[in-house]
């Protein structure tokens, strides 16, 4: 359900939480996230107040959305601290979340070529995709 509301306010929000956590896949030349089926957890917890303002969610649907988050965010807080999930930048240790992954140099290639206009956007979204994917095979 979150992921159906979230697909139709992400088209249209231009990358805001992308840049509001530093996402390391995300450039002003894409719309929205480059890689938004495969997005990590912490992306997907850091969904912005606009999904639950979408007019298309019903009040049930907005109740079921909002106070598991509101558990979720307490329970963390108690736990180990919220900070985990929802401060940015996404960090693994002291380290970017892509080096732990041993992805990083190559993430940073395709940035590099984007922003300089050597690689389109659509050329740079499906190196991620590649990426993302080779990833999740070998996990």
């Amino acid at each position: 359900m979150l992921s159906q509301h979230a697909a139709e306010v992400c088209r249209e929000c231009g990358g805001e939480c992308c840049r509001r956590i530093k996402c390391e896949f995300y450039s002003e030349r894409f719309g929205s996230c480059p890689i938004f089926e495969y997005r990590p957890a912490k992306c997907r917890l850091y969904f912005c107040e606009k999904i639950l303002e979408n007019e298309a969610l019903s009040e049930r649907e907005r109740h079921i959305l909002n106070q598991p988050a509101r558990e979720l965010s307490e329970t963390l807080r108690r736990g180990w601290g919220i900070g985990i999930f929802i401060e940015p930048p996404i960090k693994v240790g002291d380290k970017s979340w892509l080096t732990s992954l041993g992805i990083d140099a190559e993430v940073t290639e395709i940035i590099d070529s984007l922003e300089t206009g050597t690689l389109g956007a659509d050329s740079a979204r499906d190196g991620f995709l590649y990426i993302v994917r080779r990833c999740r095979r070998d996990t």
